[in-house]
């Protein structure tokens, strides 16, 4: 709405510049050029200060829209012959009002456009951060499941570890089984215990001949035979 009726406040300029651009220039041109020059320069300003007042913030002076509305009001002065003294008092006071009243206007309306201009880049930066979060939310989602699956992978592999590791210990506390003797004397080969056991005080059987296989498993004799 504030935009409308800037939109608006600027066509009404566009006409007064021109009604008074075309008095200057009709005194040293031709009717036509005059009006056409009129026009041109009239769009001219009016684009000038909506630009400028759109970006004023790129200026050092801020007061740039005041100036400007000045201007508009002094232009509706000149066209509305504010300044023949020889009027009644009463209608040099109300084209002056009305001058006053469109200066008022133009400001008032420039910081408005203004402020709805920085709105509405604001709201447009917004909505760009917003699809930026939810692209990375997205990101990280799939980061977070594809971890998942791999956390869940090594889980199943750890488990699997862990059992060949009981087996491991299973089977080496078998295998020093067979190379201990009661006395609790670790040999490094069951020969090396064989001929241990014919001197060990543990043995029931110490000084008789004992043979190698004596400890090994009558099942895997027979596989050996």
């Amino acid at each position: 709405m504030v935009i409308f009726v800037l939109l608006m406040t600027v066509v009404t300029m566009l006409f007064v510049g021109h009604g008074l651009y075309y008095q200057v220039f009709v005194k040293c041109m031709s009717p036509w050029q005059a009006d056409m020059a009129a026009w041109i320069l009239s769009c001219g300003i009016e684009t000038t200060v909506l630009v400028i007042t759109a970006n004023v913030k790129y200026f050092s002076s801020k007061q740039l829209p005041i100036f400007f509305a000045i201007c508009s009001g002094f232009i509706v002065l000149f066209f509305i012959d504010a300044f023949n003294t020889t009027q009644p008092i009463l209608d040099i006071a109300v084209r002056w009002f009305i001058g006053a009243m469109v200066c008022g206007l133009n400001y008032v309306y420039s910081e408005l456009f203004v402020k709805k201009f920085n709105d509405e880049l604001q709201a447009t930066d917004m909505i760009k951060q917003i699809e930026t979060l939810k692209q990375e939310n997205e990101e990280y989602n799939r980061t977070i499941s594809l971890i998942k699956s791999e956390l869940s992978v090594a889980k199943e592999d750890s488990v699997k570890l862990l059992n060949q590791l009981v087996e491991l210990e299973e089977f080496k506390r078998r295998e020093i089984e067979k190379v201990t003797c009661k006395c609790g004397q670790v040999f490094t080969s069951i020969y090396k215990l064989a001929a241990h056991k014919a001197t060990c005080s543990s043995n029931p059987n110490k000084g008789q001949k004992v043979s190698a296989f004596d400890d090994v498993p009558s099942n895997r004799i027979r596989v050996m035979k």
